[in-house]
């Protein structure tokens, strides 16, 4: 069993525990088990972030954190939008100033290396989890990525796709998601976001052979496009 889905099945018994403690009034927590939910999610991908150097998925994390606990930290004068914009700003220096690596090596490690496609679908799920894909297919349809509380690397550099456009619907909460994409590759943002954060790398439109739309629902989750 992966550590980090040990991490997760240890963490939810723990909190059912504190859930039925709490209605028996063994434990005096003021707080909605809703809140405490979000509050473990967010604790843990600021973590998570922070270890793995990913500055946007700590500064906003920390963000929504201060969002929920305005009020007992004094800071109601400044939530959310002035927190969530000083956020963004300092997610793009961050990135100006250290920018990520644009050279990826495919080699063993704990995260698992796998790929799923079917007659040029592509259909790639996660929860609770680390992984890596590799996308080699010639002849993609449609792509379909489903990400609960996961962290997850795809790369598509070494594909292609069938036509000019291809739907890629992501369907994802409190995750993480790295795309590798050719460079001649365009990306369009058409997804239902609420409390999430697409980073799209700048794009050269006089190179454009292929378009990627990206459709689906995405709820307190970071999405980061890259080009290779």
């Amino acid at each position: 069993m992966k550590k980090s889905k040990m991490f997760w099945g240890v963490l939810f018994i723990a909190l059912a525990v504190l859930l039925i403690v709490t209605q028996l009034g063994l434990v005096n927590i003021h707080m909605s088990i809703w809140t405490l939910l979000l509050t473990v999610f967010l604790g843990v991908s600021a973590l998570s972030s922070l270890l793995h150097k990913r500055a946007t998925g700590f500064l906003f994390s920390i963000a929504f954190l201060i969002i929920i606990y305005d009020e007992p930290l004094g800071l109601e004068a400044i939530t959310p939008w002035t927190v969530l914009i000083a956020a963004l700003l300092a997610s793009i220096g961050c990135h100006i100033l250290f920018p990520s690596s644009k050279k990826h090596t495919h080699y063993a490690q704990d995260i698992q290396d796998k790929k799923t496609v079917k007659d040029g679908h592509v259909d790639i799920k996660e929860s609770f989890g680390s992984c890596i894909r590799y996308i080699d297919s010639q002849n993609m349809e449609d792509i379909t990525i489903t990400n609960r509380a996961g962290m997850m690397k795809i790369y598509f550099d070494q594909a292609d796709i069938k036509g000019q456009e291809i739907n890629c619907y992501l369907y994802m909460s409190c995750a993480m998601l790295e795309l590798y994409i050719p460079k001649t590759w365009k990306v369009k943002n058409c997804t239902d976001s609420v409390l999430s954060y697409i980073d799209m790398e700048m794009f050269d439109h006089n190179i454009v052979e292929h378009t990627m739309i990206l459709k689906g629902k995405i709820n307190l989750s970071e999405v980061k496009i890259i080009y290779v």
